[in-house]
């Protein structure tokens, strides 16, 4: 079987359920069929290539007269030889294209909810599957690149006027993936600079105007711009002290 892309989160594979199109494989021995309804798959690759997953599945198996319905979790690698079959062997991910190929590691015998009598899982029939069953998968998934870091040079004064109205920024900081950073002022007596007081001072987006009622006051700017395509998101403080 095979599956759509999914997706990567640092080393975290995700491949959802929503938009899956698994064949139905037909021609099996006693002309058997079997029909798998997709279910989300996760797991992770490592720096190597080995790719893990946990896969839940839900099989219809209808083979002569009988039929019914397998559920249950496999662990798959692609390290590793499908023991049933041991024919499907695992391949570790290409970065070059993007596939990979996994087997299964754990063969716990499924649930089985019987349609007819005759079951699945009994001994002594065509398909007994209370040995477990085996998984062999390919799949390809794309790895984005490393993101790069936001940036943005910022120029800023050395002090801040006790009393009157200090230009902290000529012009709107843009970073280089071209965002404009959104400013935020705080100010306090405390350290922490949590707040915005008329009391003490008023403020734009780019300048604080101080009423000099602060024998010592704490102004605090940040810079923030969120993540985009290829860059992590950007985020930058400076606080001054500031002194009658």
């Amino acid at each position: 079987m095979s599956w759509k892309a999914g997706s990567l989160t640092g080393n975290a594979l995700s491949f959802p359920a929503a938009g899956q199109t698994w064949p139905a494989l037909t021609g099996l021995y006693l002309n058997a069929s079997s029909v798998a309804t997709p279910k989300n798959i996760t797991g992770t690759v490592d720096s190597n290539g080995k790719v893990d997953l946990t896969m839940d599945y839900d099989v219809l198996l209808t083979a002569g007269s009988s039929q019914c319905r397998l559920t249950g979790t496999s662990q798959l690698s692609s390290q590793g030889t499908e023991k049933f079959g041991a024919q499907a062997v695992g391949k570790n991910y290409d970065p070059a294209t993007g596939q990979f190929a996994v087997v299964s590691t754990t063969y716990a015998a499924p649930n089985a909810i019987d349609v007819t009598p005759a079951g699945c899982l009994a001994t002594n029939i065509a398909y007994d599957l209370s040995q477990g069953m085996g998984w062999f998968l390919t799949g390809t998934v794309q790895l984005p690149g490393a993101p790069l870091p936001q940036t943005a040079k910022v120029k800023l004064p050395n002090k801040i006027k006790p009393k009157g109205k200090t230009v902290l920024l000529k012009k709107p900081v843009v970073t280089n993936a071209g965002q404009r950073a959104t400013a935020k002022l705080n100010w306090s007596t405390k350290k922490s600079a949590k707040g915005t007081k008329d009391k003490y001072a008023s403020a734009t987006k780019r300048s604080i105007t101080t009423t000099g009622k602060a024998k010592k006051l704490y102004v605090k700017l940040t810079l923030s711009a969120p993540a985009v395509d290829g860059y992590t998101a950007y985020s930058f403080s400076k606080k001054w002290t500031v002194k009658k």
